[in-house]
């Protein structure tokens, strides 16, 4: 019975396979046992030397936060880029935040996800939409993957310019 199972093509594969790989572990274990586990103890007067901005008390590492400009630190100027920069005209028709839009959605041909991708290009407002003209219709398909002209059978631009009138 022993002999056809070594006679087996696929069961010697596999038993070599198997010893290998144990084989592969136990050398494996074995090295595993020779590193010693702390090997990179710091004496905590060689950090202090080496990195000036950390205090040790106590076995206990605390690092101290860089100040702010209200407390006394340097002002750091960051310039925001333009999350809209799309190639839409925004100094034209009027730039909005997502706290000041309106809901697009009374626009008849703008749904929920149109809204979004509206939104999404930085396209919150009526008066936004009202101050349209045939590049930025065209512009705006093209970004929102809208079908092309529908924005004008719509007449998006009109309706904003009504609703735009009603809230005032």
């Amino acid at each position: 019975m022993n002999i056809l199972l070594i006679e087996n093509q696929i069961s010697w594969h596999l038993t070599e396979l198997f010893f290998w790989l144990l084989g592969a572990f136990l050398i494996g274990l074995y090295f595993g046992r020779l590193i010693p586990k702390n090997s990179k103890k710091v004496r905590s007067s060689e950090l202090k030397s080496e990195i000036g901005d950390i205090m040790v008390e106590s076995n206990e590492i605390k690092i101290r936060a860089t100040k702010t400009f209200d407390r006394g630190g340097k002002q750091f100027i960051q310039s925001v880029p333009n999350k809209y920069d799309n190639g839409i005209n925004f100094e034209r028709i009027g730039t909005a935040i997502e706290t000041e839009k309106d809901n697009l959605q009374k626009i008849k041909g703008i749904g929920k996800s149109i809204e979004q991708k509206l939104n999404g290009i930085g396209i919150f407002t009526f008066k936004q939409i009202s101050n349209f003209n045939s590049k930025d219709i065209t512009k705006v398909t093209e970004l929102i993957k809208f079908f092309p002209g529908r924005i004008e059978r719509d007449d998006w631009v009109g309706q904003a310019f009504n609703l735009l009138n009603q809230n005032d």
